[in-house]
């Protein structure tokens, strides 16, 4: 009797180099962070890049380090080959950036590759190329002292994962922002990025650490800043956050730097938003750069594939000690300061009650912190039970929120068409500035004024797409904004859409534009914010998935952006005529992300909750 057999095969090597690389070779960002780090480590004070069609026909790095002899470039393209480990404890006690060695076997893998480098100052170096993993041997060539690494046709041998890369906007507003990301924490590196031949990022040597973010997020940003810092064994932080203009649910920067490496943490993330949470309001998310100094021995960098994230070997102290020293340095600059941003509350809490307050609520285990979410645990008092009312609808799928939302249930629609017309005759009342309260026949509606917004502007927005330009009204004096590289790059990538929109932009030099006419709805004063909350948009990624066709996405991202904001105080006019267009669209029910605009409360829920 023949029985079956499992067949094991030991893949070739070729195949092996591929799927290594895979593990931190994703897309071209993945290639110019490795090669960046392994220039840092190599102590340049000045990096060059070249990138072109996005970094998929060439991604060049450039250096004045310390470069590599004849014997070591031979050795930076042999799988596991590294400068920075000897031992089993060196692996978990990496205090470097990249390991010059261990990315370039993946690099040279999939892409054809050449590393040119020379460790004097006589001009003579070595050259080695690579084509899909296949090294020749190095050879003389004429090169100042450092390294220049040229990755070329990335991805040409496994056309599979190039089929699923991002768009080349997409890939090349992600090669800009790492850039970004990794020039703040060395402010004595001079760094300079050219994007298909055009020179997109420039930041010289600079002083301080607020000096960079100064380069990097421009000076009217930077001077809102104010710095926490904070020491306990083991372990030192500063961090820099703004008192003004830059509160919302898309905050322009949240870079956390730990050893000089930037990683993600959710202690950190989730004890600044608890902070500012506590003090100023529950939905605000600041911008922060956080800089952690810590023993290497107290983290684990090698639990993620490309070090994006670690691990800290004391999670819930980590998490009280940014809480603490973030609350603290809030506390005494809000109740300093003399006047308030819009955007930025007066403190809610007296002086006396921070210190208390910070280690009551630090006590609490830092998973249900994560369990809850930040602000969760700010004013629970306050909140009323209304689990088993009527929320219209909420959908149910996770691809794109536009998806089966034409066809409400038949009494939603009559709802709305006992009411579209009548909304100006009724009185409506506002709530904590958030929410407006309307009486109906059977009950009440509870609206989110800012998701219902979304949701006029929404479908207003892909009109404007079909038939053209919006109506916009020219500014008396236009609006100049400072922006990071990235912001602007996202400008200037979605240009036609702006226009359409009814936005007038147009380059300012350097890193400014300038808006000279905004849609015609439109306040002035609204005019820097609305804009900025659109491009923050637009750079999360998870946008992407949310709104696969761009149409809609732009539309989404100018909806979310020019909305009516929480905590905008409006007029019974401006109440009425925010329902009655809710009301005229295609889909009332939801915003353009799926997430409920109206709340239902009928008259026996309410004789229920009175004991009537």
């Amino acid at each position: 009797m023949q029985h079956n057999d499992v067949r094991i095969e030991v893949l070739p090597q070729s195949v092996v180099e591929k799927i290594a690389a895979g593990e931190v070779i994703d897309r071209p960002a993945s290639v110019l962070k490795e090669l960046i780090e392994n220039s840092i480590d190599a102590e340049a004070t000045k990096i060059d890049i070249v990138i072109e069609d996005s970094g998929f026909s060439l991604l060049q790095v450039s250096d004045n380090g310390i470069g590599m002899s004849r014997e070591n470039l031979s050795k930076s393209l042999l799988a596991h080959a590294t400068s920075k480990i000897r031992s089993m404890e060196d692996l978990f006690a990496v205090s470097t950036m990249g390991f010059r060695g261990e990315a370039l076997a993946s690099v040279a893998a999939v892409s054809r590759l050449t590393i040119a480098s020379s460790t004097l100052h006589d001009g003579l170096g070595q050259v080695v190329t690579c084509q899909g993993g296949a090294p020749k041997p190095p050879q003389p060539v004429s090169h100042v002292r450092g390294t220049s690494v040229a990755c070329r046709d990335l991805f040409f041998n496994v056309p599979a994962r190039k089929k699923f890369m991002k768009s080349r906007k997409s890939e090349r507003i992600a090669l800009l922002r790492l850039v970004e990301q990794l020039a703040i924490p060395f402010p004595a590196i001079h760094f300079t990025a050219v994007f298909e031949g055009k020179k997109v990022f420039e930041v010289p040597a600079a002083d301080t650490l607020v000096a960079r973010i100064s380069q990097v997020a421009g000076s009217n940003f930077a001077a809102t800043l104010t710095r926490a810092q904070g020491s306990t064994p083991g372990m030192e932080a500063t961090l820099f956050f703004p008192l003004s203009d830059d509160g919302g649910l898309r905050p322009r920067y949240q870079y956390l730097y730990v050893n000089l490496r930037r990683v993600d943490s959710e202690s950190v993330m989730y004890a600044v938003r608890e902070a500012f949470a506590k003090l100023v309001r529950r939905d605000y998310r600041p911008s922060y750069f956080c800089f952690i100094d810590v023993d290497p021995d107290q983290i684990d960098v090698n639990v993620h594939p490309t070090k994006q994230k670690i691990k800290f070997e004391k999670e819930r102290e980590l998490f009280g000690f940014i809480h603490g020293i973030v609350s603290r340095a809030l506390g005494a600059a809000l109740q300093t300061s003399s006047a308030h941003s819009p955007s930025m509350p007066p403190i809610s809490n007296t002086a006396h009650s921070i210190e208390a307050d910070l280690f009551e609520r630090t006590t609490k285990p830092y998973e249900e912190i994560r369990a809850t979410g930040p602000g969760s645990l700010v004013e629970e008092e306050n909140s009323v039970g209304l689990s088993d009312h009527t929320v219209l609808p909420f959908p149910t799928n996770v691809g794109d929120p536009e998806k089966d939302l034409d066809s409400p249930p038949d009494d939603r629609i009559q709802l709305a068409h006992d009411h579209a017309e009548q909304w100006s005759l009724i009185s409506c009342y506002q709530v904590h500035e958030t929410y407006i309260l309307a009486p109906i026949k059977n009950g009440i509606l509870l609206i989110d004024q800012h998701a219902a917004h979304e949701r006029i502007l929404f479908e207003q927005a892909l009109t404007d797409l079909e038939v053209g330009k919006a109506t916009s009204q020219q500014l008396l004096f236009p609006v100049i904004l400072q922006l990071s590289a990235t912001e602007k790059a996202v400008v200037e990538s979605a240009g036609a859409f702006f226009q359409s929109f009814g936005f007038d932009m147009q380059d300012f030099g350097g890193t400014t534009i300038s808006v000279s006419a905004i849609p015609a709805f439109m306040k002035n004063s609204d005019a820097e914010r609305s804009a900025r909350d659109m491009i923050h948009y637009l750079l999360e990624e998870k946008s992407v998935g949310a709104f696969p066709d761009p149409r809609k996405r732009f539309a989404a991202a100018f909806a979310c952006g020019a909305a009516i904001k929480a905590g905008q105080k409006l007029s019974q006019e401006e109440m009425n005529g925010l329902l009655n267009s809710l009301f005229s669209t295609h889909t009332p029910y939801t915003c353009p992300h799926g997430r409920p605009t109206v709340v239902r409360i009928s008259l026996d829920e309410l004789s229920r909750r009175f004991l009537r």
